[in-house]
């Protein structure tokens, strides 16, 4: 908000001054001239003189948040705005000093009894910011976000302003607006990356939420803005991000080379591993995955994302029918479901192979028993007549 500045004309502020404070002339030449100092003694003096002038505490508290003297401004603006409670350039001001100096519910109060109609255009937008501003620090998230939309909509061809509100609803939870905003921001200023990664990371959040057929188009619309990115700036994090996409796409090779590139650039992270392991396990490569899971877990910082990795590796050991190992695993996850069912699967596989022993084991009886029997007709010489 600091950005933020009160466009007022000085043909405004002369007028509210009908040009007959002692002082004003002076004060409004070395604020034109940015000489502040000058400019805060001139107008001290006109409001010492006038104290009723509002125009005076107007200009002083202008000056001051210039300044940086956000508390001593906000005294003189709200005197303004108490003696011409109508202006709205006062109520503009005094939400300005409110937001310096944190105050966001007295902002966004003030702020509120503003006639928007009645402000030119630019001011609308830079009111539409203020009040967004302010609202969003308060706890108002939806009043901030119909804000940020406002100066959106408001500057159609503004990339700034359609990520600003993008990135606001996506963090709200309104993933479809998101997307739509922030496709707005790329296509507006593809050349930025942070507003490629945000559309990105918002259509990753819209496929994951998708169902049915629709699933599948959302995720490879999501692949597309990720591979866009990485093209663009190939950081770990952005390859970490498609090779990711590309893992809930169901594009398991790309995939694999995507988070290989990954692990490349960072040697410390588990997740490009345990990914990893989920595409080698989608692909039935089941030792590769059992080797990026062990990986994964070397890198692995706290106990849950342990237990998540080692529930993985219990997972590619018991598609390899590894039993134990899969059940250390498992416990070692802290997954006792899974300790379950591997344990009777190990029971079901160990009594099979028993009955496939036995029953290899009966048929070789059985052939033994037809060779001696032939064995047997053939010392019996040829039949008597």
């Amino acid at each position: 908000m600091r950005k933020l500045t009160i466009i007022c004309t000085l043909a405004v502020m002369l007028l509210a001054a009908g040009l007959t404070e002692a002082g004003w002339e002076e004060g409004v030449a070395a604020y034109k001239a940015g000489n502040l100092s000058a400019a805060a003694q001139e107008f001290q003096g006109v409001v010492e003189g006038s104290p009723e002038f509002a125009g005076g505490h107007f200009m002083l508290g202008q000056v001051l948040l210039k300044q940086k003297k956000s508390n001593e401004a906000l005294t003189h603006l709200r005197k303004a705005y108490e003696l011409e409670p109508d202006n709205v350039g006062h109520q503009m001001a005094l939400g300005q000093a409110y937001l310096n100096n944190r105050r966001f519910d007295d902002a966004a109060q003030i702020l509120k009894r503003i006639n928007v109609a009645s402000l030119p255009k630019p001011q609308q937008n830079v009111y539409y910011q203020m009040l967004g501003a302010a609202l969003q620090a308060s706890g108002d998230a939806a009043g901030a976000l119909g804000a940020m939309k406002r100066v959106a909509e408001a500057n159609p061809n503004d990339a700034d302003a359609w990520f600003r509100y993008g990135s606001a609803a996506y963090n709200a939870g309104q993933t479809d607006a998101g997307v739509v905003a922030l496709e707005k921001a790329v296509k507006l200023d593809g050349n930025d990356a942070a507003k490629r990664k945000a559309y990105a990371q918002a259509l990753v959040r819209q496929a994951r939420l998708a169902r049915g057929s629709s699933k599948q188009a959302a995720y490879a619309k999501a692949v597309s803005a990720a591979s866009a990115l990485a093209r663009m700036d190939g950081s770990y994090d952005n390859l970490l991000l498609l090779g990711e996409v590309q893992l809930g796409a169901k594009e398991y090779q790309d995939a694999v080379a995507s988070l290989r590139q990954a692990t490349s650039k960072s040697g410390n992270d588990w997740h490009p591993h345990f990914y990893l392991s989920q595409a080698y396990t989608q692909l039935d490569q089941w030792n590769a995955a059992a080797t990026s899971a062990q990986a994964a877990l070397e890198r692995a910082k706290d106990e849950s994302t342990r237990q998540r990795v080692w529930r993985q590796i219990g997972f590619a050991y018991e598609k390899q029918k590894s039993f134990d190992q899969a059940i250390e695993a498992y416990q070692k996850a802290g997954d006792s479901a899974s300790v379950e069912r591997v344990a009777e699967n190990k029971r079901i596989a160990e009594e099979n192979e028993g009955i496939e022993a036995e029953n290899a084991e009966i048929a070789r009886m059985e052939a033994e028993r037809r060779k001696l029997e032939k064995e047997l007709q053939e010392l019996d010489g040829p039949p008597r007549r």
